[in-house]
């Protein structure tokens, strides 16, 4: 019996542009795979820990230390303007960081209230870090009848708990907050490591594989009782 559902972020509730923040990196004059590497990439076969964006993205070992909150967002803007041409300013990194955020359709939202009136416990699990959390919330959780308490029992983002997907400790920590057995959880991701990463803690993990089309309300109506 499933009593809880914990929904992804990034691809699942909230759609990624991705390729706009490739070119906004590209208009700065650094290189995108500063941030985000292929999950083929050999930095990922060296061994060193990076977290998952998306199906077939990591962030880099550098944000995957900021989205893991070992570093604050004033070095992280500091070690970017680093690496930029002279002119840039942090306004201008934020904007260009911030530009791979989409929309959360509102049908999502009002899916997670009418869960949460079937009786449902409702979740988020997200890797992100504070610039893009801050900004996500402004224009999507801060209206009345949709802010985080609206709509999630718990909000669990790798930057405040510093754990990151696919890693079990996350989930791990997810289980004991929620208090219930990981077994019952539902866990929804777009990328395929997440949710084995989910499933080997125990969860149910289903996997939104965007590049088949797949749709949330289906997924959902698959997993629990109409």
């Amino acid at each position: 019996m499933i009593t809880d559902i914990i929904f992804d972020l990034g691809g699942v509730l909230l759609d990624l542009n991705m390729q706009d923040l490739q070119k906004a990196c590209l208009r700065l004059g650094i290189s995108p795979e500063l941030f985000f590497v292929k999950t083929s990439s050999p930095l990922e076969k060296s061994g060193v820990d990076t977290s998952t964006v998306c199906q077939g993205v990591s962030a880099s070992k550098v944000i995957t230390d900021y989205q893991v909150g070992n570093m604050t967002s004033e070095a992280f803007l500091s070690l970017v303007l680093s690496l930029c041409p002279a002119g840039i300013t942090s306004e201008d990194i934020i904007e260009a960081w911030n530009s791979c955020i989409g929309i959360i359709p509102r049908w999502r939202l009002d899916m997670i209230k009418e869960l949460r009136r079937r009786g449902y416990h409702t979740h988020l699990l997200s890797n992100t870090n504070d610039l893009h959390w801050e900004e996500i919330k402004r224009r999507y959780f801060s209206e009345e009848g949709y802010t985080c308490a609206d709509l999630f029992d718990n909000v669990f983002v790798s930057h405040e708990v510093h754990l990151a997907k696919p890693y079990p400790e996350i989930y791990h920590h997810a289980v004991r907050q929620i208090g219930r057995p990981a077994g019952q959880c539902l866990f929804i991701d777009d990328a395929l490591a997440n949710v084995e990463g989910a499933q080997q803690a125990g969860l149910q993990g289903v996997w939104l594989d965007l590049s088949k089309g797949d749709n949330l309300k289906s997924i959902l109506g698959k997993h629990i009782a109409s």
